[in-house]
């Protein structure tokens, strides 16, 4: 082993300005899309870390906007009560959040901070609020009723009156209940989305979705047509997750994930170009979501047979290039589990580090010369553009 100090890479949080700043040179260009991601969601630490990096975004980067993985379309509530003051508080994180999101005391903490930002901004210069999620939770997916007669409407205030009226979309769609019956998520027969209704609002969601696209050339300038491409992406997004659900091919849960990312990614893109000449974007969502590499996942009752798709951060990438950064979120155990890379995090003196990950091989090659390989966990985070490290929380 070395009898040289060891190298203590990245930079302390203690004063998140400069280590930002530090960080952000490292990277090959300026991203428009910066990801955090958090190891799991069941800590308070990360998402109050991610406020904190925000507002450093915010007032030395020129970062002006957020998204989190919290569904879009009630993620407007959100963007409403913070840029015009819609609503109380209280209710947009009642009703603005989905997975339960709403209930993180950061997030409380991160929409009062942006509502007070924005007090007597001007509005071109105001942070924006975006979920990036699809309306639906671990079980159900929501009914495409709310996008496709949004989208309708659309349309018919630009266009004049469609082939399709609105009764046969509020016929077709139903109640709510059959489409989020969350008896559906693990059982097939369950499901609404391969009935006769089902399929026939696939075929009408594309006939709109294809109408808004092909007369964008005269509607894109108009108030509205941002919104009309999100309920567009979320009509058909759901009733192709809805079709998967229904199906009983043993590719099912793994075809579910895929598409929830796919939609995600979409919805990213839309956000990124939408805010490109304002500023860059903060995400935020678990690792999974994240990364670059094909994302993976065990679950008891489906066997040991590992479940594999590509996230939101991987189609973003590719998409994006050298514009999309991700810093993974990692929690320091302590214990002597680890593998390399976790035994050099855990001997960093700071109690919250920010690291660029290029700088890790070499502080692995000093400490441990010969030693053993990384976890593939360990390999998943050299692969990412940078690391947060909490110890302790």
């Amino acid at each position: 082993m070395s009898d040289q100090t060891p190298l203590q890479p990245g930079w302390s949080m203690a004063e998140p300005g400069p280590a930002v700043s530090a960080f952000l040179a490292t990277l090959p260009d300026q991203p428009r899309l910066l990801a955090l991601g958090e190891p799991v969601h069941s800590l308070d630490a990360f998402p109050s870390w991610r406020n904190r990096l925000f507002r450093t975004l915010v007032e030395q980067h020129g970062f002006r906007s957020i998204a989190l993985e919290s569904d879009i379309i009630a993620g407007q509530q959100v963007n409403a009560h913070v840029t015009s003051g819609e609503g109380t508080l209280d209710e947009v994180l009642h009703t603005g959040f989905s997975h339960g999101f709403g209930a993180r005391p950061a997030n409380r903490e991160l929409v009062r901070w942006m509502s007070g930002f924005n007090a007597g901004r001007d509005p071109a210069d105001q942070l924006q609020f975006y979920g990036f999620d699809a309306p639906l939770e671990n079980l159900w997916a929501a009914s495409p009723r709310t996008s496709l007669l949004a989208l309708h409407l659309f349309l018919t205030e630009q266009l004049g009156p469609l082939a399709l009226d609105r009764a046969t979309l509020e016929r077709l769609c139903g109640p709510a209940a059959p489409w989020t019956n969350p008896a559906a998520g693990m059982d097939p027969a369950q499901s609404i989305g391969h009935s006769d209704e089902a399929r026939q609002l696939r075929l009408l969601a594309d006939d709109l979705a294809t109408l808004l696209r092909t007369e964008a050339p005269q509607l894109m300038s108009r108030p509205g047509f941002w919104d009309a491409q999100l309920h567009a992406r979320t009509a058909t997004g759901l009733l192709r997750y809805h079709a998967v659900v229904a199906d009983r091919a043993p590719t099912r849960v793994a075809r579910m994930l895929a598409l929830r990312d796919l939609m995600m990614a979409d919805n990213l893109s839309a956000i990124a170009e939408r805010e490109g000449k304002r500023g860059p974007t903060l995400v935020f969502a678990h690792n999974t979501h994240l990364q670059r590499d094909l994302s993976t996942m065990k679950l008891p009752s489906l066997g040991d047979l590992p479940l594999e798709w590509w996230g939101a951060g991987a189609h973003v990438s590719a998409r994006l290039g050298q514009r999309y950064a991700f810093v993974a979120g990692v929690l320091g155990t302590g214990t002597a589990e680890a593998g390399p890379l976790g035994r050099l995090l855990e001997g960093l003196e700071a109690q919250v580090t920010l690291l660029a990950a290029r700088d890790l091989p070499a502080a692995l090659t000093q400490q441990r010369p010969d030693g053993p390989a990384l976890t593939r966990a360990e390999t998943l985070l050299l692969r990412a553009d940078g690391l947060l490290l909490l110890k302790g929380a």
